[in-house]
């Protein structure tokens, strides 16, 4: 049977609840103070407690304080007035599960009811805690998986921390670039020294080269009088990583090839060299390679990265990891906010797991953070979850937003380039370039079947023909 005890003083309102609760099928008990009903939760442990906020002597709220302390598994709903937002505010603040306004909509009561003892359901089928997978300190952020994708990749992370050869990070925005330099980085022998990061698109061009190489004392207006390092120089001995390095400017990658050629820099209005012993790690979420082809980074530096790259998969393609860091994140909630979570319903696991994650692992991170914040229990329902998880489409179209994000970037630095070079035949080289990449990518689509290509960009297979010839794409036999 589901137990609930009704706290109120007003003994009508006991009995329009005690009357309308054995209809549902519920066992209710009533108290008529707070002391009286801490007393009914000691001896007969109710799943929910209806407590009213206005009692006589001790207040609702400060029952509802002795309860969480006392009984922690109880769920206990908050009978307040509508126009009381300070106290709706505290008791929540208090780890009330819900509450219920006045005056009593006896259809809201049945609502909050069920989803409670929905949520004492789920608290049946899951551990009493969530057990660590590690201990405390060792906890943190950190790379989590074991899918046969993630295996690889701590494979490669051993093999590139036994070296100090440049590396080059390919993945997804919030795909975990970071940590994996973070991984390689811990796992060498430099791992005493610094690891130094810079978000090479977090900074104006003007300034990511100060940051990067330093600066003497009047080297531009603003500086400081002392001069100031560059991270060059505070990762000396140790690991300079360069986030979303296709941000930088051309000027700025000759200077960063010739540190990474010669390890030695130069100071903003400095003369002086200075020898520095940096191993560098570059991380990036565009195609450095098409890049390079579109004359927007530099092919001797993109080469030099080249040497040994490590592509992150996207969590859409490691889905098997999801309940893994689902835990990891929970913990790692848990410890931060001090608040227990006992675990995630069947049903919000599987709509997290059919989720296509376009954020990644940061999104997912996010979505576990959230939940743990709104969550009226210490365990996760569905509602609990973000608007999106519930809708595929919304995914689809935060993908194809972030597609156009990267599309307007690239078409913005080859406009920026190509006026640098003074090209008067901007627009038709453009669509040139957007209508023979689109052709290339339908044909290898297609297995270079013209027909299926022409099919799939919705044009007539003459045409196809004609812009293959005039783009001079592989060859004209289907």
């Amino acid at each position: 049977m589901k137990n609930v005890l009704v706290v109120d003083d007003d003994e009508k309102i006991c009995w329009a609840f005690q009357q309308f609760l054995e209809s549902e099928g519920y066992s209710p008990s009533i108290a008529n103070n707070a002391e009286e009903g801490l007393r009914h939760i000691a001896s007969d442990n109710p799943d929910v407690v209806l407590l009213d906020v206005g009692l006589p002597g001790m207040s609702g709220l400060e029952a509802l304080e002795k309860i969480k302390i006392q009984h922690p598994s109880v769920i206990v709903v908050i009978i307040t007035a509508y126009d009381d937002v300070e106290t709706t505010i505290e008791a929540m603040r208090l780890q009330a599960f819900d509450f219920v306004p006045k005056p009593i909509d006896l259809e809201v009561v049945k609502s909050v009811l069920e989803r409670a003892f929905r949520t004492q359901s789920v608290r049946s089928t899951l551990p009493i805690e969530t057990q660590p997978d590690s201990p405390t300190e060792q906890r943190g952020h950190r790379l989590v998986g074991k899918s046969e994708q993630m295996r690889e990749i701590y494979k490669l992370i051993g093999v590139l921390a036994s070296n100090t050869t440049t590396v080059l990070i390919e993945g997804e925005t919030g795909s975990g670039k970071d940590l994996v330099a973070r991984a390689i980085h811990a796992g060498s022998e430099r791992k005493d020294m610094p690891f130094i990061p810079v978000d090479c698109g977090a900074l104006p061009d003007e300034l990511l080269e100060s940051e990067l190489f330093g600066y003497e004392s009047g080297a531009f207006t603003g500086a400081k009088k002392e001069g100031k390092p560059g991270r060059f120089e505070l990762a000396n001995g140790g690991t300079l990583f360069l986030d979303e390095i296709a941000n930088m400017t051309a000027a700025l990658q000759v200077k960063l090839l010739r540190a990474l050629q010669t390890q030695e820099i130069e100071r903003l209005g400095s003369t002086r060299t200075l020898k520095v012993d940096v191993r560098v790690i570059a991380a990036t979420n565009q195609e450095l390679g098409q890049m390079v082809n579109l004359g927007l980074f530099r092919a001797d530096l993109y080469y030099r990265f080249k040497r040994i790259a490590l592509h992150l998969p996207p969590l859409r393609e490691r889905k098997e990891d999801i309940p893994l860091l689902i835990t990891h994140f929970l913990q790692l909630v848990q410890d931060e906010l001090g608040k227990p979570i006992r675990g995630i319903s069947e049903e919000g696991m599987e709509l997290l797991q059919n989720y296509s994650w376009p954020g990644n692992v940061r999104e997912l991170e996010n979505c576990i953070r959230s939940a743990v914040a709104l969550s009226r229990s210490d365990v996760i329902l569905p509602d609990d979850l973000p608007d999106e998880i519930h809708s595929p489409s919304s995914a689809v179209i935060t993908g194809v937003s972030n597609m156009e994000t990267s599309l307007k970037s690239v078409l913005h630095d080859i406009t920026k380039k190509s006026i640098a070079e003074g090209n008067n035949q901007l627009y038709d080289d453009v669509l040139a370039l957007l209508d023979q990449t689109v052709i290339e990518l339908a044909l290898e689509e297609c297995s270079d079947n013209q027909s299926r290509a022409a099919e799939l960009l919705g044009i007539s297979r003459t045409t196809l023909i004609k812009k293959i010839k005039q783009h001079k794409i592989g060859n004209n036999e289907e």
